[in-house]
């Protein structure tokens, strides 16, 4: 009985050895983040999906606005995001500013079901250092409590002429979405120009990777761009 139990160790260890030394090599690429998006991580375990996970949340940072610009904040928010850039192409840099309630990561497990908005204020920039309001959107970014127990806001980057949002929604399904607008000078405002969206659930189940173009639909501006509807 002991040699057979020493053998059948033996045999254990063997397999092990074999499979591991077998193993697929699932390092992850790491891709460098822009602006206020966090690092992203290329997924390993099926390469010819291409699809990406959080490596983290979105940076969280202490935001510092002269009196000119928090005047513009909504009674009981806050500063929790902001991204510089040429977003109008006049070579000057301009400010995206997303604000949310005060306190409103403990708010979350307080307010149950209740919808927490967020708010996306775009600010012109001028010579000087100087910023002219243009307009607020109470509706384009996510709120805390719209995917569970994750928040769905990723963070935004900005180009010459183009705002980039990025969502994500992760559970036992994941979906990543990346909803870019473009700047066009005659209408002075900045379109939607497309949306990529992926989704996939274990093991790449019902995996689901769709590009969407202003064919599909039609002409939607930032400025009343709808990501989700607030329940009141």
């Amino acid at each position: 009985m002991v040699r057979l139990s020493f053998l059948s160790v033996l045999l254990v260890c063997v397999v092990s050895a074999v499979s591991c030394k077998s193993a697929p090599d699932k390092q992850a690429k790491t891709v460098t983040p822009n602006d206020s998006i966090p690092a992203l991580q290329q997924d390993s375990l099926l390469e010819n999906k291409g699809a990406f996970t959080w490596l983290s949340g979105r940076e969280q940072h202490e935001i510092t606005l002269p009196d000119s610009l928090a005047k513009y904040i909504a009674r009981g928010h806050e500063a929790i995001d902001t991204v510089t850039g040429d977003i109008n192409e006049d070579n000057i840099n301009d400010l995206v500013l997303v604000t949310g309630l005060i306190n409103e990561d403990s708010l979350r497990y307080e307010s149950g079901p209740i919808n927490l908005p967020r708010h996306m204020l775009i600010f012109m920039g001028y010579k000087n250092n100087q910023y002219h309001f243009s307009f607020r959107n109470k509706k384009a970014i996510p709120c805390i409590t719209c995917c569970g127990m994750s928040d769905p806001y990723c963070g935004m980057t900005v180009h010459k002429g183009w705002i980039v949002l990025q969502t994500y929604c992760g559970s036992n399904c994941k979906s990543l979405s990346e909803h870019r607008f473009r700047y066009y000078p005659k209408a002075k405002d900045w379109l939607l120009d497309s949306v990529i969206s992926e989704s996939y659930c274990f093991y790449y189940e019902q995996y689901e990777l769709d590009t969407l173009t202003r064919k599909d639909f039609g002409k939607v501006s930032l400025k009343t761009f709808v990501l989700y509807e607030d329940e009141e």
